[in-house]
């Protein structure tokens, strides 16, 4: 079994605002497009059993030439969107500054715990994709399945499969299209890192 995840391809950005997402819905850019047309040659020889993707149109897009050449039909699953940075997510520097000065040095300081104003945590979006990896796993066996979602997402992913607390996804640096690919261990009931962060497109 063999995972692989994939960030979205390169996107436009800002004005994209979608209230039930609560976050910028970006579709990805004329150079995320041609991104997403190469990314097939990187999965065209892999058996590939399901696609998973975020709620967000990006992933959806980044994955479709893959999608496919496989004749698969992506799967939404939301505990795969990005972080919820709440109040942030439409703010400037300035109005942070402003109204939210206590949790904006938290945010830098990378304090465990920090929440987002009406937004959540790491260890809450932490033990999101714990709970996601769990399942899947369980559900696939030894089958091959892409999964595509964003920056903090997989950084928080990396966090799981390594033993580092939330905290830890401040270290690792995930580029658009990267390709990161893991698998399980029962006999150890150890996740296994194969790859990481490869970019071939």
């Amino acid at each position: 079994m063999s995972w692989y995840i994939l960030r979205h391809a390169e996107k436009e950005w800002g004005g994209y605002y979608n209230p039930r997402l609560r976050h910028q819905d970006e579709p990805i850019s004329q150079k995320g497009q041609e991104q997403a047309e190469k990314l097939v040659a990187s999965f065209a020889d892999k058996e590939i059993s399901k696609i998973y993707i975020s709620a967000y149109q990006r992933t959806a897009q980044t994955i479709a030439p893959v999608a496919g050449h496989f004749n698969l039909v992506p799967l939404i699953d939301e505990r795969l969107n990005e972080l919820d940075n709440g109040l942030f997510e439409r703010a400037t520097e300035e109005e942070l500054r402003e109204k939210f000065p206590a949790e904006l040095q938290a945010l830098r300081e990378r304090r465990a715990g920090f929440r987002f104003p009406e937004g959540e945590t790491g260890e809450e979006a932490f033990q999101r994709i714990v709970d996601f990896m769990e399942e899947k796993r369980g559900q696939h066996g030894d089958e091959n399945i892409i999964i595509v979602a964003h920056d903090g997402l997989i950084r928080l992913l990396m966090c799981h499969v390594t033993n580092m607390p939330a905290t830890g996804r401040w270290n690792f640096i995930i580029d658009f299209c990267g390709i990161t690919e893991i698998y399980y261990e029962p006999e150890f009931g150890t996740w296994k890192l194969v790859r990481f962060n490869q970019v071939c497109v």
